[in-house]
């Protein structure tokens, strides 16, 4: 059983949430060409994950265009409704805007809703107006997704700690940009000093953007790393689709997720690939 914590999804036929980072040529990690459908919804990914063990999924923010970002919540909660997928959604929020605890009660009338994923960069987390939309996010029991960056731990550490009360999940991993042992290293000191902090989380995802050519042996490292950091109850699993498409199959990364956490025991393998999501998404 898997249980995927980072999809996107999008019927551009249907809806004018706007998508346009799928038309644009500067996506910094490849060619998009291949994923650009009409739609990619809830039928292609289940054809998709059908033989990985995908059972239940998470939507990670992908309307970047949308003049209301509630919008595409409503969207995914219909869709839900009518097709049992997406189980969660992680939506887009200006957390620094003047409205942003109306924008949270707006999208926490949708029972998908959990959090909110911010694209900035991190600078943002010291911003005073953002800690107060943070704030009322964590009020609101929603969990808040950030990339950080390695130059930018001491800014997620301090503002975790500022606000214990919130619960911070580090997206992507941190997204790591190379896979020299220079940067595993300095990678694996920034996942330690944010593990450490008790109300933070971590979703490894997004692996072959950076390693379009990788293999099983290459990526373990990068799947054990964020689990020996912070522990198979406080890590889960995502696969980026349809985005990954492009370096993989969907099998592909299942398969390379299960192989990485074959050393440790049932239990552990089974937090990593869908009981922790279950239990922090509540799915």
């Amino acid at each position: 059983m898997f249980v995927d914590t980072h999809v996107h999804l999008w019927d551009r036929r249907a809806s004018d949430l706007g998508y346009q980072w799928l038309d644009g040529d500067d996506f910094p990690f490849g060619e998009l060409v291949s994923i650009r459908a009409p739609r990619f919804s809830v039928p292609e990914l289940r054809a998709e994950g059908r033989l990985a063990g995908l059972r239940k999924v998470v939507h990670a923010s992908a309307a970047f265009g949308a003049p209301d970002p509630v919008a595409e919540t409503a969207w995914l909660q219909a869709l839900h409704e009518e097709t049992g997928w997406p189980n969660a959604a992680v939506a887009s929020c200006d957390l620094a805007a003047p409205d942003a605890a109306a924008q949270l009660d707006r999208h926490g009338a949708h029972p998908i809703f959990r959090g909110v994923r911010d694209m900035r960069e991190a600078t943002i987390l010291a911003d005073p107006a953002f800690r107060r939309g943070y704030r009322e996010l964590g009020r609101r029991g929603g969990l808040f997704f950030h990339t950080v960056g390695l130059e930018h731990i001491g800014q997620a550490v301090d503002l975790v700690r500022a606000e214990p009360d919130a619960v911070f999940v580090l997206d992507q991993a941190g997204m790591p940009l190379d896979r020299s042992a220079e940067t595993f290293a300095a990678w694996e000191r920034g996942l330690r000093t944010l593990a450490a902090e008790p109300n933070t989380l971590c979703k490894i995802s997004s692996l072959g953007m950076v390693e379009p050519d990788w293999t099983p042996d290459s990526r373990r490292p990068w799947v054990l790393a964020p689990i020996e950091a912070f522990g198979p109850g406080r890590v889960f699993c995502g696969s980026n689709w349809p985005v990954e498409r492009i370096y993989s199959s969907y099998t592909d990364v299942v398969a390379a997720f299960e192989l990485a956490v074959t050393d440790l025991s049932p239990g552990e393998q089974a937090a990593v690939l869908h009981g922790t999501a279950e239990a922090v998404f509540r799915i």
